[in-house]
């Protein structure tokens, strides 16, 4: 678990060796006083580490200069003048050409490992501010756009989606008999019993009320509900009625002779001229009843959306493809009943009447699209960056083995390729494909149908969920919330572990439940609701319901729902929770004292911390301001703050 852990903190370790472990001047002495003085504030507390073995000492009379870099300076020249105009001897006596370059070499890929490693401020800083932060700043813009798109679209969505959903209501009040507000409420708790028929006389009551309201749903109806005229007859299409049952014999022995398989059969009902000749008994007379097992009435109608008090849109319109359903099929003598709208948008023939409406319709569409256009070239910018980073990556971590002449271990490895990155990609892909879908929606170019309308809000829910995780990878650069997120990352494989082995007991206590208390518990009759039960007794919801729901008269079974509620309660509450509780609070209490103590050194971090006894340049800057005779421009009386830090 140990092992996990370290390797689990290794980035915030990178951190702290990025931050406080840099006591050796870099190659650029035209470090502003801005770099110098960053402080742990700005950028989060920096790990505590143990000083170098040998820090060098500054001297009063040649105080440490700032870094150098490339070996270009205003302040000391490589061609042997100083600031001042003065010549100087640049021949290094002791050491070789090949042997300095090879350091200076060594020195610059430490100095850039470092700077991959930091956050976006310290690079701005580190870099004078020839850094310029585009991924933070893209990020930035991309979750303000992305979530005024999401606010912009759920506005749009839930509207159409009532309208779907009150229409609907509405047929069921026009077209089924003895429909009652009742059945409009939620699943569960149940208010009412099924909408169901028991008897022959009440089932064709229902199909006649039926076959004479669609015919007159346009009169009847408060809304704009038209059948569909067909253009060869000029009348409505006539509703279809099918019926399905199987064939048996029964004998009068109480014997049965069943023939396997449904048989279908379908007719048209159409409108008649006089009510008293719509005749359901007469229709039907040739179906036996008690060997129905479903029947379906389908029909079409058009009707449209128009909502000009709250949107500036122009009408939707939309045909109506309606089914309702008479199911039998567990021939229970309950024949239960519900209706089925499928809505799919048309073409409008009709216009508003108002060029003023018009134009602002226009101004919204134009704006919306503008919107999305937005979204996905921020989104692109954001893939694009994101996949340069993975190759800027991958090529220093080839320097870096090369050097070393030998591959890091796994952990190792895996700091140079953040995973945020993986997720920022995600998140641009699923964006992306949402916003083309919204501008296919916005300018009518596919269906304004459900089907439609629910891919575009899975693509832009999931792309949002993700943006707005992505904004943890900043709050890493801090060490309070650093520390909580690197607690999830670490606690990571022993919670997986952990979820396992829970959910194994679960199962068990799943199908159980399931088995046993399924016939005389609501909550329990199917798998998935016995499970989402489960889950939410794990939570405290809904206990004194579920123990008093238990429908039966067998002893046995009552006291064993007693047994296995309080059991299965008592385990999950007070055992498993609390354990997986602990999995966490072990894990931050370890990771506090790597904080106190340090953390396990690997050989990325060896490779970085050789450079706090070098201290060629420190001398070399020193020797060059002696033989030069002249005081370099950024030398003070103050130390700097590397000079503080070493």
């Amino acid at each position: 678990m140990a092992g996990n852990r370290a390797s689990a903190g290794m980035w915030l370790k990178l951190q702290t060796a990025v931050r406080t472990d840099i006591p050796r001047p870099r190659h650029n002495i035209n470090n502003s006083d801005d770099h110098h003085h960053n402080s742990d504030a700005e950028q989060g507390e920096a790990h505590p580490v143990s000083p170098p073995p040998h820090p060098p000492a500054p001297s009063p009379q040649h105080p440490t200069t700032p870094d150098i870099e490339d070996g270009a300076s205003s302040q000391v020249r490589t061609d042997g003048q100083c600031a001042d105009g003065s010549r100087t001897d640049t021949s290094h006596p002791e050491g070789n050409d090949g042997t300095r370059s090879s350091s200076d070499a060594l020195k610059k890929l430490q100095r850039r490992v470092r700077i991959f490693f930091m956050d976006p401020w310290s690079k701005f800083k580190a870099r004078q501010g020839r850094y310029f932060p585009a991924k933070l700043i893209v990020q930035i813009i991309k979750i303000g756009l992305i979530t005024a798109q999401m606010v912009q679209f759920g506005k749009q969505r839930s509207e159409i989606v009532e309208f779907f959903d009150r229409t609907e209501t509405a047929l069921d009040h026009l077209l089924l008999k003895g429909w009652d507000a009742s059945y409009e409420t939620m699943p569960y708790p149940p208010a009412t019993g099924e909408f169901a028929v028991y008897t022959v006389d009440d089932l064709l009551d229902h199909l006649e009320y039926t076959w004479k309201q669609y015919y007159n749903l346009s009169n009847s109806s408060l809304a704009t509900m038209n059948p569909v005229i067909d253009k060869t007859t000029g009348k409505p299409f006539p509703i279809r009625l099918c019926n399905s049952f199987n064939n048996y014999t029964d004998f009068h022995n109480g014997t049965y002779m069943v023939w396997p398989g449904e048989e279908n059969y379908c007719r048209e009902l159409v409108p008649m001229e006089k009510p008293d000749e719509y005749n359901m008994r007469t229709f039907l007379q040739n179906i036996t009843f008690s060997k129905l097992l479903s029947l379906k009435l389908s029909f079409t109608f058009t009707t449209f959306h128009l909502n000009l008090a709250e949107t500036h849109y122009g009408p939707t319109c939309f045909t109506v493809n309606a089914t309702i359903l008479y199911t039998n099929l567990k021939r229970s003598g309950q024949l239960q009943i519900s209706l089925v709208t499928h809505n799919r948008e048309r073409e409008c023939t009709g216009r508003i009447l108002s060029d003023a409406v018009k134009e602002e319709e226009e101004a919204v569409i134009r704006k919306n699209l503008a919107l999305d256009s937005f979204v996905i070239i921020f989104c692109v910018a954001s893939f694009l960056l994101c996949v340069r980073s993975f190759v800027l990556a991958v090529k220093l971590l080839w320097e870096v083995e090369g050097n070393l002449k030998k591959k890091l271990g796994y952990s190792d490895r895996m700091q140079f390729f953040n995973l945020w990155y993986i997720l920022i990609m995600v998140n641009d892909i699923f964006t992306i494909s949402a916003a083309s879908v919204k501008i296919q929606l916005g300018t009518r170019a596919i269906s304004s149908s459900s089907e439609n309308y629910n891919a575009c809000s899975i693509l832009l829910g999931l792309g949002g969920l993700m943006a707005w995780i992505g904004c943890l990878r900043y709050l890493e650069f801090f060490r309070g919330y650093g520390v909580l997120i690197l607690t999830l990352k670490s606690a990571f494989p022993n919670v997986l572990r952990f979820m396992i082995c829970a959910f194994v007991m679960y199962l068990g206590f799943l199908f159980c439940g399931w088995l046993v208390l399924g016939p005389y518990h609501l909550k329990f009759r199917e798998l998935y609701t016995t499970s989402e039960s489960l889950y939410s007794l794990i939570n405290g919801d809904d206990m004194f319901v579920t123990f008093t729901a238990t429908m039966t008269e067998d002893q046995a079974v009552w006291l064993f729902s007693r047994v296995y509620l309080y059991t299965f309660i008592s385990l999950y509450i007070f055992c498993v929770l609390s354990l997986f509780i602990s999995v966490f609070t072990d894990t931050y209490e370890t990771l506090k004292n790597h904080f106190k103590e340090g953390f396990p050194k690997t050989d990325l971090h060896r490779f970085l911390e050789q450079a706090v006894d070098d201290n060629d340049d420190l001398r070399d800057i020193s020797s060059c301001c002696k033989r030069c005779k002249c005081k370099c421009k950024d030398q003070s009386d103050e130390p700097t703050e590397q000079q503080t830090r070493v």
